[in-house]
Formats: C-alpha cells, sequence, structure tokens
C-alpha cells in the first residue's frame, strides 16, 4: 500500500521540481503607490515601487500615491494603492539580461477619478497604449524585446486628465516563448513569414480549451488561462467531445524549442476533439485593421497509437492547414506542439479558428483535437501596436540619466579631453629634446630570465664621440 502511495507521490514532487525550474534574471514586482510590500497567493512578493534599488521613478512634478478604501473589499492585495501621474513621468527598470521581456500593468480604478482618466503608455520606445482608460479592472500584457540596460516605461495623461498603475510586472522571457516563422493566413492561400522575434505582442486571449481555468499558481510564467466555453460559436454534441488526461505530458529530451514555459501541463491535460464529419468554431473579439498572432496549441492526449488524427484547421474563415497529422510534427503521443498562423483582420472586429474533421482519420470518432489558443496583437508598424501617433513617447538616454547627471558626465569628458591634450604636449616636448640630445627611441630585444626573447622598450644613444 506504501508502495502504491509513493509513486503518485514521487510524479507530483517531479513536477514541482519541473515547474520550478525557470528563474528569470530580470524579475521587477512592483506594488505602486503601497507603503508595505504585498503577497499574492501564488507566492510572490511585490515591493513598493518607492525606494526600489533596480527601478527609479521620475517625473517633473510629484507622483501621489492613491490608497483605495479600507471598507470596499479589494481583490488581491496589489489593488488596494495606485501611483496617480498628473503629468508625463517613467519608471527606470534596470535590466540585466537584454531580450523578451513579459510586461504586465495592472489597473484597478478604486475611484471614480480613476476610472475616468485617460493616458497614454510607452516602453522601450513602443507606443503600447494610446487614450487608453480603465474604467473597469483589467491587466495589460505585452512581450516585447529589450535591447538596453535599462526599461524606460512611460506614462502620459492626457490633457486635463490623469494617469495611473496599481501594479508592474517586468519578467524576463525564455528563448523560446517566441519564435520567429509562422504561417501567414490571407484569402489567396498561407504562406511563410520571418521576422516574429523582433515584433511587440499585446497579449489579448489565453484559451485552456474543454479545461478549468489555469492560474499564476500553476504556471511557469505566471500566466491565467480561461476555459474556451464562452468563445464557442458553433459545436455540434454529437460531433465534438471532452477529453482529460492523466498521464504526463512528455517534452522533448533537452529540446529549446518546446518547455513548460511555453505552456503549462495543464493546458494539454485537457482537450476537445471534433469527428471526422464534425466542425468546432471558436470567435473572439478583436480590433478590426490589425494584425495577429494566433498560436495554436495540440497534444494527442486522445488517441491509442500514432498516425490516428488527421484534422483541418480554419483561421479567420481561412484554410491555413489541411490533414494536420500531429504524430507527424511530434513521433510521440502526449507530445505538446504548437503552430504560429498570422492574420489581419479588417472590419469584421472578429477572429474565427475551427478544427474540422477529414475522412483520412482512422476513427470517426475522433478526428482531431485543440489544447490551447493564444491571440496576441502585433504592431504593424515601427511605432508601437496602436500605431503612430503624436504622443513623445521617446525617452533618450540623457533624459532617462537626468540634466544634472548629464552635465557631470560632460564636465568629466572635458577634463578627460584637457588631460589626454597635456599628456600630448610633454610626449611631444620630450621627443623633441631626445633628437636634440642625440637620443631616440627603438625596439630592442633582450633575454628574458627564462631564455626567451622579450620586447621592452629601451633608450638607445646615437650620439658619436671623437
Amino acid at each position: 500500500m506504501a508502495s502504491v502511495l509513493a509513486v503518485p507521490l514521487l510524479l507530483c514532487l517531479l513536477a514541482s521540481a519541473s515547474a520550478a525550474r525557470f528563474a528569470p534574471a530580470d524579475n521587477h514586482l512592483l506594488a505602486c503607490g503601497a507603503t508595505a510590500p504585498a503577497v499574492l497567493p501564488d507566492g510572490r512578493r511585490f515591493v513598493p515601487d518607492s525606494g526600489c534599488a533596480s527601478t527609479r521613478l521620475r517625473s517633473p512634478a510629484p507622483t501621489l500615491p492613491s490608497a483605495a478604501s479600507s471598507a470596499a473589499p479589494q481583490p488581491t492585495p496589489l489593488h488596494a494603492a495606485a501611483r496617480v501621474f498628473s503629468c508625463r513621468a517613467s519608471y527606470d527598470l534596470a535590466v540585466r539580461r537584454r531580450g523578451y521581456h513579459v510586461l504586465r500593468l495592472h489597473f484597478y480604478p478604486f475611484e471614480p477619478a480613476l476610472a475616468s482618466a485617460r493616458f497614454h503608455v510607452g516602453a522601450a520606445g513602443f507606443l503600447l497604449l494610446h487614450n487608453f482608460s480603465a474604467s473597469a479592472p483589467v491587466v495589460k500584457e505585452f512581450i516585447l524585446p529589450v535591447h538596453s540596460d535599462v526599461l524606460v516605461l512611460t506614462f502620459v495623461p492626457e490633457s486635463g486628465s490623469n494617469a495611473f498603475v496599481n501594479a508592474i510586472e517586468l519578467v524576463s522571457a525564455p528563448d523560446e516563448l517566441v519564435g520567429d516563422i509562422g504561417t501567414l493566413v490571407t484569402s489567396s492561400g498561407t504562406d511563410q513569414t520571418n521576422g516574429l522575434s523582433s515584433q511587440v505582442y499585446e497579449m489579448l486571449y489565453r484559451i485552456n480549451v474543454a479545461g478549468r481555468k489555469v492560474t499564476p499558481f500553476n504556471d511557469t510564467l505566471w500566466r491565467t488561462w480561461v476555459n474556451d466555453e464562452r468563445f464557442l460559436v458553433s459545436t455540434e454534441s454529437s460531433n465534438s467531445g471532452v477529453w482529460s488526461f492523466g498521464g504526463r505530458i512528455a517534452y522533448p529530451k533537452g529540446s529549446r524549442l518546446m518547455t513548460r514555459e511555453v505552456a503549462p501541463d495543464n493546458v494539454y491535460n485537457s482537450a476537445r476533439s471534433v469527428s471526422s464529419q464534425g466542425k468546432v468554431t471558436w470567435g473572439f473579439p478583436v480590433s478590426a485593421s490589425s494584425r495577429y498572432l494566433v498560436r495554436m496549441h495540440f497534444c494527442d492526449i486522445v488517441s491509442k497509437a500514432l498516425n490516428e488524427l488527421y484534422f483541418d484547421i480554419y483561421v479567420n474563415g481561412q484554410l491555413a492547414v489541411k490533414d494536420f497529422d500531429i504524430s507527424g510534427a511530434t513521433g510521440f503521443l502526449a507530445y505538446p506542439y504548437y503552430i504560429d498562423f498570422v492574420v489581419d483582420v479588417e472590419d469584421e472586429g472578429a477572429l474565427k479558428l475551427a478544427i474540422g474533421g477529414s475522412k483520412n482519420s482512422r476513427s470517426d470518432e475522433v478526428s482531431g483535437i485543440l489544447n490551447a489558443v493564444e491571440i496576441m496583437r502585433m504592431n504593424r508598424t515601427n511605432g508601437g501596436i496602436d500605431g503612430d501617433f503624436a504622443v513623445s513617447l521617446g525617452m533618450e538616454y540623457v533624459a532617462s540619466k537626468g540634466i544634472g547627471e548629464f552635465a557631470r558626465s560632460l564636465l568629466c569628458g572635458f577634463i578627460f579631453a584637457g588631460l589626454l591634450l597635456v599628456l600630448l604636449m610633454l610626449v611631444v616636448r620630450l621627443r623633441t629634446e631626445l633628437r636634440n640630445n642625440g637620443t631616440t627611441w627603438s625596439w630592442q630585444p633582450n633575454d628574458s630570465a627564462d631564455g626567451k626573447l622579450a620586447r621592452v622598450y629601451q633608450l638607445v644613444s646615437t650620439k658619436t664621440d671623437y
């Protein structure tokens, strides 16, 4: 009996150990406007944004910490306070490891003045939020490249308004989180597209298909995945099914492309299936005239043997993949896999995804599955996700360091240049005097103590006495 109980206990310990492996080089967790640290149920500790050694807050006018009423219940300790800006203000966040970072901004308007605030937000030279207003609690998440040792996060209020933020997360992203190659889906067909690893992304949806909500406690990157029920557009019970998996999700050994940081085991342990004659469709409200990255996650947890599932994948009404074979992509059962699709949504304001059955499947009951979906909005211009607007968010190095530090740096530069000039004048004078005395600089080989030839400078007299 003891051995039977030990097996699941060992599996739990192994899963816990694997989930705890990721340790980001940068892990800024700021409770803005707070006077004491805030500890979340997932164990993370957010420190007050004032007095943090790795963070500096800059503003030409005083920033105001605002606290929520003690009588009003707050969903988390992070939402009990906020930092309010009456004019442009910036956070300078130290970066240890350059590359992609996950940036999360928490907005919880606990008073009417915050709910009516309208402002812009920029980071790393990109405009992330334009004319933004948080009338309801929301967490805005971005995945963006950082190419400097300091990330400048800037808030610019609209004229006559304020800006605010309750909490900030800046976490180094693992390299495998963002790939460079995707499949562009258009009305004329599909094509390979490159350069995805240089884009900025706003996370809109993380869906755990046919599964329960996954909280940050169960995700190594502290993400939240929600159930897909409310996004289902059309599905017939006779042509679809729900699956749950109690086994172990396997990952390619030594792979740097597919790890638990891409998606947690919990989203691969469930799936929604389609029969060979059926089709399941999901619909997601999105902004028109935008480009989106759609990541669809697959993991064959229903087959008993390889090469049983074949199905079609539709993106925004277009056939993206015909007769997709999971086994052909992974070579194993219960191995996770994802495909990145890039699609433009012009007028409808809705993005539809679907899986359809195929006659090539060996089973009529289950032809294809979908485990999870992520939808991200991409930047279509160099200015940012919302496009190019006349909002000054670029923070140059001089500005980020402050006028005082810049003046000191400039003074040091002049002093260094003056010392260098004096040194050059002394060298020229010395050479002139030596030449007049008949002595020059030359290379002369000397034998070192260990018998090897060593080159040293020597003064060699060229003056001849008669």
